[in-house]
C-alpha cells in the first residue's frame, strides 16, 4: 500500500513538472510573441483613448484604480454591452442555441457569488468552502417569509431580512474559525456547509430534498429578468472594487502576504478577517435573494450543496483571484460556456470540459485569464506586470 502511494506521488510529481515545463515553453514561444504583436497593433487605439482615461484617473482613479486607455475602453465597452444586452442578446441568442438572456441573468448572479467569495478568500488567502451556506440562508429566509408569513411582503422587506440572515450565518461561521490558520479554516467552512445542507434536508419544514413552496419569480419577461439580475451585480461590483482599493483592501492583501507583519504593525488580523467575512456575507445574501427570484424554487441542491462553493472558486480562478472584476468576467465565461457553447452535451460532459479549463488556467495562467489580459492591455503603454 505504501509503495503504491509513493509510486502515485512520484507519477504526480513527474506529470506536474512536465506540465510546468510545457507551460513555460508555451509562454516563451507562443503567448509572449503573440502578446507583443497585439501590443503593437493596439498601441494606436491606446493613444486615442489615453486622454479620456487620464480624465478618469484624475477624478475616480484614486477610488477605483487607474487605467490605461485600452483598459478604460475595455471597461466602457463591457459595461455598455451589459447594459444593452436586453436588446442585442435576443438577436445573438439563436446563434448560440437560444436562451442567451437567461444565461446572462444567471451569470450575473454567479458573478455576485464569485466576487463576494473573492473579497474574503481571494484577498485574505483564507479559502472558504462554505460560502454557499450564506446564499442558502438568504434564499431559505426569503422563501420562508413568502410562503409561511405573507406572500404579499415587499421585496425590500424579504430582501433586507434575508441579507441579515446571511450576515448572521456568516458571523456564526467566521467567529469560531477566523482565529485558525492554514487548512483548518477551510476544513471548518467545508464542515459548516455540510451541516447546513443536512439541516435543510433533515427538516421538512425547511424544505427537504424537493424544496418547498413556489415563491413568485420577479418576472417571466426575459429582458426584465436580466436587468433585475444585472443592475445589482454592477452596483455590487462597483462597491466591492471601491472597498478593495481602500485601506481595508490593502490590509486584507497584507494579511494574505504576511500576517505576522500585520500583527507586528499593531493591527489585529482577526478583526480585519472578520470584517472581510461580513463584507462578503452581504452581497452573498443579495445573490441568494436574486436566485430565489430567478428560479422560483428553493431546494438544497440549488442553494446549499458544497458544489456551489467549489464552483465559485473555479469561477474566481478562471477570472483571476483578488481582483473583483476577474471573477466577474470568469462568471460570464463559465456560464456562457456551460449553458450556450456546450449546451448540447450532457451535464457530466459539460463539467468535464469546464474543469479541464480550470486545470488549464491553473497550469498556464495562474493569475487568471481576465487578470492576465488586463495586465497585457496595461502593458501596451509600459505598465509593469
Amino acid at each position: 500500500m505504501i509503495s503504491t502511494i509513493l509510486l502515485l506521488g512520484t507519477v504526480c510529481s513527474t506529470v506536474t513538472g512536465r506540465l510546468g515545463r510545457v507551460a513555460g515553453t508555451l509562454r516563451r514561444q507562443v503567448l509572449w510573441p503573440v502578446g507583443r504583436t497585439l501590443e503593437r497593433l493596439l498601441a494606436p487605439i491606446d493613444r486615442v483613448l489615453d486622454p479620456v482615461a487620464d480624465g478618469y484617473n484624475r477624478s475616480l482613479g484614486p477610488y477605483f484604480g487607474e487605467m490605461s486607455g485600452l483598459q478604460f475602453g475595455v471597461i466602457a465597452v463591457s459595461v455598455a454591452g451589459l447594459l444593452t444586452a436586453g436588446y442585442w442578446a435576443p438577436m445573438v441568442g439563436p446563434l448560440l442555441g437560444g436562451g442567451l438572456l437567461r444565461t446572462l441573468a444567471l451569470a450575473s448572479i454567479w458573478a455576485i457569488f464569485a466576487m463576494s467569495w473573492d473579497i474574503q478568500s481571494g484577498y485574505t488567502g483564507y479559502i472558504s468552502f462554505g460560502h454557499s451556506a450564506l446564499s442558502g440562508a438568504a434564499g431559505y429566509t426569503t422563501a420562508l417569509l413568502i410562503v409561511h408569513v405573507d406572500p404579499t411582503l415587499s421585496i425590500w422587506v424579504t430582501g433586507s431580512v434575508s441579507v441579515l440572515a446571511a450576515l448572521v450565518v456568516g458571523l456564526l461561521i467566521a467567529l469560531p474559525t477566523l482565529r485558525l490558520e492554514g487548512p483548518y479554516f477551510s476544513l471548518i467552512t467545508f464542515v459548516a456547509v455540510l451541516l447546513f445542507y443536512r439541516l435543510t434536508t433533515a427538516f421538512s419544514s425547511l424544505g427537504g430534498i424537493p424544496g418547498f413552496g413556489q415563491p413568485d419569480v420577479f418576472t417571466w419577461d426575459p429582458m426584465l429578468r436580466y436587468y433585475y439580475m444585472a443592475i445589482p451585480m454592477l452596483l455590487i461590483a462597483l462597491a466591492l472594487t471601491f472597498m478593495a482599493r481602500s485601506n481595508l483592501g490593502m490590509i486584507l492583501i497584507a494579511i494574505r502576504e504576511n500576517e505576522p507583519a500585520v500583527s507586528a504593525a499593531g493591527l489585529n488580523p482577526t478583526k480585519f478577517k472578520l470584517w472581510s467575512f461580513m463584507l462578503s456575507s452581504v452581497p452573498m445574501g443579495i445573490g441568494g435573494v436574486l436566485l430565489v427570484g430567478f428560479t422560483g424554487n428553493v431546494d438544497p441542491s440549488t442553494f446549499v450543496v458544497v458544489d456551489n462553493s467549489i464552483e465559485m472558486i473555479a469561477i474566481a480562478v478562471i477570472g483571476g483571484m483578488s481582483s473583483i472584476l476577474g471573477p466577474l468576467g470568469g462568471a460570464f465565461l463559465f456560464e456562457v460556456l456551460n449553458h450556450q457553447v456546450l449546451h448540447g452535451y450532457s451535464t457530466p460532459v459539460r463539467y468535464l470540459f469546464l474543469w479541464l479549463i480550470v486545470l488549464f488556467v491553473l497550469v498556464f495562467a495562474r493569475d487568471g485569464l481576465f487578470r492576465a489580459i488586463w495586465h497585457r492591455l496595461g502593458a501596451v503603454r509600459g505598465e509593469s506586470e
